[in-house]
């Protein structure tokens, strides 16, 4: 029996078998497809859910340590005409469109963080990886959006 769990942010892929027989373990790094296809839902747990909140409303633990209440992201669509702003929610993750909260800018530019994950990978990866984990992020924000 072989079990795979894939680790988050930390883009290694551990492996192991034979649970009742004994353990093997061995460390593989990810490739960058692999790495890329993270899911948006736990990159939001992982990276968004302490301010914005598991669902999205901008209550998350941390919140109520920010100056200025993290956006509810339930009604961006609503806010937008009934039209999800994709390119701007895009733009917000990547840090290409800032807003002021707290006294300084209030969410960390997830764009660069994503392309420091695999420091030893080509440029042109880097920023896949990027652009992909923030499209899968993008994603998983548009399902929260309220009907």
């Amino acid at each position: 029996m072989k079990n795979v769990i894939l680790t988050l942010g930390i883009s290694v892929l551990i492996a192991f078998t034979g649970m009742a027989t004994g353990e093997e373990i061995r460390e593989a790094p990810l490739s960058w497809q692999q790495a890329a296809l993270t899911d948006g839902a736990e990159l939001y747990m992982e990276l968004c859910a302490a301010c914005h909140g598991t669902g999205g409303k901008g209550d998350g633990p941390a919140a109520s340590a920010l100056a200025k209440p993290a956006t509810d992201l339930t009604v961006l669509a609503a806010n937008n005409g009934g039209v999800f702003p994709r390119e701007q929610v895009e733009k917000s993750i990547a840090g290409e469109s800032r807003v002021v909260a707290h006294g300084t800018i209030d969410m960390p530019v997830w764009g660069a963080r994503f392309e420091e994950l695999r420091p030893d990978w080509k440029q042109h990866r880097r920023q896949a990886l990027a652009r992909q984990r923030i499209y899968n992020l993008t994603l998983h924000i548009e399902s929260l959006q309220a009907d």
